[in-house]
């Protein structure tokens, strides 16, 4: 435990280092540990229960870091160009792009109940909403329908919200937003990242991408440290957007 204070998580094979035991030993440790709730099983290992960003509906999230989301949604826009087809996830990070999409004519994929809504007052913009069951607490369309529906599409640009980013890669809430995400990326020309300054060095259930399936990644404060060199030394572009 005190590797983790230090740490925050752990992998099976730091365990297995560590304490000089076997990976189904190690495996038997974690499950025992998340029995007691002192940790939470991560893709890989553990994590200390504290570290791990839990999900929130969608209504709540709206009102977490307002003006930050506001300065990465603008200079997110700003890099979508005339005639593309672009996909926005369901993020209230990626939804602060709608009011600055100033583009002519646009293609916008989407499962978001509310990127539609907004979406419906921009002219030049066809939007597709893709089908399958509502998720009342998140907004969106899911299940094997609406990942079956992504084969009809290539797409330029996705842009995608997190539940955390360490050293490890980008996490999310859910399991099967955690595979719709891969799917994305392999369907896209470019894996947009958007989070704010609170995501950064936190986890959540599971492990989505690697940094090496994402192009940029937009937030709003700089992120510093080990974080940074791995991320940049990733070639990914780190953009900070700030109210100039």
């Amino acid at each position: 435990m005190d590797y983790l204070e230090e740490h925050e998580s752990m992998a099976v094979s730091d365990i297995c280092s560590l304490f000089q035991v076997s990976r189904d030993t190690a495996r038997r440790d974690i499950v025992k540990l998340a029995e007691q709730g002192t940790v939470v099983r991560t893709h890989g290992g553990i994590a200390l229960a504290k570290f791990i960003q839990k999900t929130q509906e969608y209504a709540l999230r709206l009102k977490n870091e307002p003006e930050g989301k506001l300065h990465i949604g603008k200079r997110a826009a700003s890099y979508i160009r005339e005639n593309e087809m672009i996909f926005l996830d369901v993020s209230t990070t990626v939804r602060c792009m709608i009011p600055n999409l100033n583009v002519q004519s646009l293609t916008v994929v989407t499962h978001s109940l509310d990127n539609a809504w907004a979406l419906l007052d921009k002219e030049g913009i066809q939007t597709h909403l893709l089908g399958g069951m509502i998720n009342r607490k998140l907004r969106h369309l899911t299940g094997c329908g609406t990942l079956k529906k992504l084969e009809d599409y290539r797409f330029s640009k996705v842009f995608l919200g997190a539940a955390g980013i360490t050293n490890e890669g980008i996490y999310y809430y859910d399991e099967d937003d955690m595979y719709f995400k891969r799917e994305l990326v392999k369907r896209s020309g470019e894996a947009i990242i958007l989070a704010d300054h609170t995501k950064f060095g936190r986890y959540s259930a599971f492990k989505g991408l690697d940094f090496s399936v994402i192009g940029m990644i937009i937030t709003n404060q700089p992120v510093g440290g080990e974080l940074q060199e791995i991320i940049e030394g990733q070639g990914i572009k780190l953009i900070v957007a700030q109210e100039n």
